[in-house]
């Protein structure tokens, strides 16, 4: 390929609102995935997924309730697709009722994660929230009302 074809390949996809990213890096966001954020045996939990978006209606990530059946452990993972690779503040939270609270909140690249909760047979709720590298807008998704209690 030339140059001049890969300049205009560029410009149309940049036209497009596309951004034409090197293959390491789609590899290194495409390797935080909730399952990977919170570890083996961890998976994806009915109702446990939210878009995490600022006022306006903007996605900056996205924040999983992830669930251990052998363990009995949820974990959350909030996981950025704004800024992500940039320092941003972005956090994580997960309540069981009546057992323990995590909370993870710094100035991350990639995601957050709120560590490993017993939650056999308890309701939890979550949240996952991420800020622009200017720390002037915030994205939240979560939910505040308990659930998944059943397991």
């Amino acid at each position: 390929m030339t140059v001049f074809t890969r300049a205009v390949i560029a410009t149309a996809l940049a036209a497009a609102g596309l951004a034409a990213l090197p293959s390491s890096a789609y590899a290194a966001t495409a390797a935080y995935t909730p399952e990977r954020v919170c570890g083996p045996g961890f998976h994806r939990v009915k109702d446990g997924h939210r878009a995490m978006k600022t006022r306006d209606g903007a996605v900056f990530g996205h924040v999983y309730l992830m669930y251990n059946k052998r363990s009995g452990k949820n974990c959350v993972a909030a996981i950025k697709t704004a800024f992500r690779g940039v320092r941003s503040v972005t956090g994580a939270y997960l309540e069981v009722r009546g057992g323990g609270k995590s909370e993870d909140v710094q100035k991350y690249r990639y995601y957050a994660e709120t560590g490993h909760l017993d939650g056999s047979w308890k309701c939890v709720r979550y949240a996952g929230w991420t800020r622009d590298p200017d720390n002037r807008v915030e994205a939240w998704g979560g939910r505040q009302s308990w659930g998944n209690c059943k397991g």
